[in-house]
């Protein structure tokens, strides 16, 4: 991606790094993969699996871990840590650019929603009566943040997601017949939480449904009436849980996880690709199949399955 020219000095002040001497005055104005850097491009260099590229790629400057040895000829920044400088580096290139833009005479706001300063809602946009966004906030085009729902500040709520829908709870009569449960709590999400696109947070029946400050939420999940999840968890694409599920914080679940309802998982749990957790999991846990099993576990069963012959 192309950006308005900077000069290396410039940047290395921004982002707290030593510039080399002599390269002050060297200009950048893009940035992009080792792969696919060209000349004026910075790029950067987090996994040393990797640092062959370093040698072939156009890049005029790449970061660094310190400390590294890396054998290249473009210019070397060192940093405590490459992928997360370079992320600074695009938050700040987000500001300029501007991304997303505000758009709300093509949004529907009820003029009884609350809505903090310095929020973006883009087209299409639907807050309900009751709904509460807090300050710098981002509501993204087509998301319906419904009365239900409570945002903190600096939360990120991706296109086509739906925030405070009605859980699915019913309850059969003698008869078998199904009759549906009022959902009667609300969404809570907290400060800096993320929600990707399409993804459906559903309302508490009686108590609420908590998504912590700092998680982040992948595309296409879902999070179930009753739910509550922990400070800096995340969760990747399809990942599914069911109602009344307990999540702690620290934890991080890979793609099209499933989690069972009313189970309790621990702190710091880890929840490989595909996993269907059935039980509880305590804390520093990493689980892998289904059902979910400890990894090491999982592993040396598979190892004597395929022994088999089957």
């Amino acid at each position: 991606m192309k950006h308005a020219p900077k000069t290396l000095g410039a940047i290395c002040a921004a982002l707290q790094l030593e510039c080399p001497t002599g390269q002050e005055r060297l200009e950048i104005n893009g940035v992009a993969t080792l792969e696919d850097a060209e000349s004026g491009d910075l790029s950067f260099l987090s996994n040393l699996k990797y640092a062959p590229q370093a040698k072939t790629t156009g890049a005029s400057a790449i970061l660094i871990k310190k400390g590294s040895v890396v054998e290249s000829d473009s210019i070397l920044l060192e940093c405590d840590d490459p992928y997360m400088t370079f992320t600074m580096y695009l938050v700040g290139l987000e500001k300029e650019v501007g991304t997303s833009k505000d758009d709300r005479s093509n949004a529907q706001i009820s003029p009884e929603a609350t809505i903090g300063e310095n929020c973006i809602i883009e087209t299409g946009a639907i807050i309900g009566a009751g709904a509460v966004i807090g300050n710098n906030c981002r509501i993204g085009a087509g998301v319906k943040i419904l009365s239900a729902a409570h945002l903190g500040d600096r939360v990120v709520v991706e296109a086509g997601a739906v925030i405070g829908s009605q859980g699915f709870g019913f309850a059969p009569d003698k008869n078998g017949v199904y009759h549906t449960i009022p959902q009667l709590g609300k969404v809570i999400l907290e400060d800096d939480v993320f929600i990707g696109a399409n993804t459906t947070v559903d309302r508490g029946a009686i108590g609420n449904t908590v998504v912590g400050k700092g998680s982040k939420i992948d595309n296409q999940c879902m999070i179930a009436h009753g739910v509550t999840i922990g400070k800096n968890t995340v969760m990747a694409g399809q990942t599914g849980i069911a109602g009344s599920t307990s999540i702690g914080d620290n934890c991080r679940f890979a793609g099209q996880v499933g989690i069972a309802g009313h189970l309790k998982i621990g702190n710091n749990v880890t929840i490989l690709a595909q996993s269907g957790v059935m039980a509880d999991v305590p804390d520093n846990k990493v689980i892998f199949g289904t059902p979910a099993l400890d990894r090491r576990h999982f592993l040396k069963s598979f190892s004597a399955f395929k022994k088999q012959g089957l």
